[in-house]
């Protein structure tokens, strides 16, 4: 198991409470992408490429009725929460359409996936997290269909400061230096990063053997409230980096952070970020 697939595994249930929803609408605007592959291919096959909770395998399910999907991630906790949301919020006759896999994006076929079987692709908020992006495009392009589409969002270089996670991050980095006690190991492995921009995006793909590539920068907007800002950090976003701390230590920097959210006005909980998105084909004369 890797660094990653283990991460996901242990935070899957946080991930469905405070994460999931806040990339949701991001995510399924990659289906309106993948829509003139379907319109031209009723029951096509649709890859879902690191599906974690399953959010668009569920909605490509529900939004075309024939269809087969196969969400595919490497986290066997994420892919659990992805069977249980499946199972219960589908129909049967759309919950036998959806197949979920274990495996990685960068060698799909030996998740049983076969090569040009694919018709099109999607990807939400997963290539930024591979070690090396180029064979995770390679193993995408390897199981499309010549003629098949990928779709795919990332986040792009960093934003606008946020003032919720400046006030966690002054909130540990100041709790750990007056306690004299180490500062958490950042956890999670080697990843490829974000993208930078649409201009790198379409290099990318170029350069991975895609053709006909289309990129542009949307804006990730989600307005928090207190509650939930909280959450995403202490629950899911830097969990990891509390549980390093001791019992003690970690009372304390919660108490720090809380005090610094109690002060920032409304609008400061409202997230702006960027992204980088776009859909490519296979060459069918390949």
């Amino acid at each position: 198991m890797t660094e990653m697939a283990a991460r996901y595994d242990l935070r899957a249930r946080s991930y469905g409470r405070c994460w999931a929803p806040v990339l949701a609408p991001a995510a399924l605007a990659l289906l309106d992408a993948v829509e003139p592959v379907i319109a031209n291919a009723p029951a096509a096959r649709l890859l879902d490429a690191g599906t974690g909770s399953g959010t668009l395998a569920i909605a490509a399910a529900r939004r075309w009725p024939l269809v087969r999907v196969v969400g595919l991630d490497i986290s066997a906790g994420m892919l659990a929460l992805a069977r249980a949301a499946a199972d219960a919020t589908l129909a049967a006759d759309d919950r036998v359409r959806i197949s979920l896999v274990e495996g990685s994006v960068a060698a799909p076929e030996a998740a049983g996936l076969g090569l040009a079987s694919i018709d099109a692709a999607v990807s939400s908020f997963v290539l930024h997290l591979v070690p090396d992006r180029a064979p995770a495009l390679a193993g995408l392009r390897s199981v499309l269909r010549p003629g098949g589409m990928l779709a795919l969002v990332v986040w792009a270089a960093e934003g606008k400061p946020w003032a919720i996670e400046a006030a966690f991050n002054a909130a540990l980095a100041e709790t750990v230096a007056r306690r004299g006690v180490p500062a958490p190991i950042p956890a999670g492995g080697t990843r490829a990063g974000p993208i930078g921009s649409a201009v790198t995006a379409r290099a990318e793909l170029l350069d991975a053997g895609f053709a006909d590539v289309e990129a542009w920068e949307p804006v990730l907007h989600h307005p928090f409230d207190r509650a939930g800002a909280r959450a995403l950090f202490v629950e899911y976003d830097r969990a990891a980096d509390l549980e390093q701390l001791s019992p003690v230590v970690r009372t304390a920097v919660l108490a720090a952070f809380d005090a610094a959210l109690e002060v920032l006005p409304d609008a400061a909980f409202t997230w702006d970020a960027p992204l980088v998105a776009a859909r490519a084909f296979r060459p069918r004369d390949v």
